[in-house]
């Protein structure tokens, strides 16, 4: 059987909560040196002053850009649990309990983030997350995409549930947004799951990444008089 978007159902009803409770203990702050997100806007001196995070969790990393850049910063994320202990924690992150494809928000960010989300994405909905990922990003602005960094396309059974159909999904998901033409490719970081430091020789199953790129809805395109 081919999980659906029953998955997402999963998650919302109730595998966010267990999630955060087996993780909440390592989600009270963000280290700039090891987390992959946060090393990027270092790397690359960015000031963002308005930041989502679609899949944030208790709001930690977004939290912790607003202590040092003043931004103001929005958690997307579905976990209830999450959410309560964000609001107790970081009293500036404001919360909105939502899975990544209807994400209930008009407003622009100069910086979405979106880390270690996609591949628990039923296939059925992975596009319209993307596109609602897409629709928070100014033009000019930033996204940045982290997950599995498989060279193929991979699809395992979800440990956590092994009677259910639920799967994670590894594949690069930046090369999602960079297939549509408007995303500009400014670098990358990879690092091993499990380990704080990064090796040539983690494999495939385990590699994990990070994307940072740039929306631009025109630039990439040469005028046609110049293409003849």
């Amino acid at each position: 059987m081919e999980a659906t978007a029953d998955q997402d159902d999963v998650f919302i009803r109730s595998e966010a909560d267990r999630y955060f409770e087996r993780n909440k203990s390592a989600l009270t702050s963000a280290d700039w040196s090891l987390d992959l997100p946060l090393r990027l806007i270092d790397l690359y001196k960015l000031q963002p002053r308005s930041v989502v995070e679609v899949g944030a969790a208790n709001g930690f990393r977004v939290a912790t850009i607003a202590e040092r850049f003043g931004a103001r910063v929005v958690a997307v994320e579905p976990s209830a649990q999450a959410i309560a202990d964000g609001k107790r924690r970081f009293p500036d992150v404001q919360f909105i309990q939502s899975l990544a494809n209807e994400i209930p928000l008009q407003e622009r960010f100069d910086l979405a983030i979106v880390n270690f989300v996609l591949h628990w994405v039923a296939r059925d909905t992975l596009l319209k997350s993307v596109a609602e990922i897409d629709r928070l990003v100014v033009d000019g602005g930033f996204l940045i995409v982290g997950d599995f960094a498989a060279t193929n396309q991979l699809r395992v059974k979800y440990h956590h549930l092994p009677n259910q159909e639920v799967y994670t999904y590894k594949q690069n998901y930046a090369a999602v947004f960079l297939a549509s033409g408007i995303y500009h490719m400014v670098a990358a970081v990879t690092s091993g799951h499990a380990a704080t430091f990064v090796s040539a020789d983690t494999s495939e199953h385990e590699r994990i990444g990070a994307w940072l790129l740039q929306k631009r809805l025109a630039q990439h395109y040469v005028p046609a008089s110049a293409a003849r």
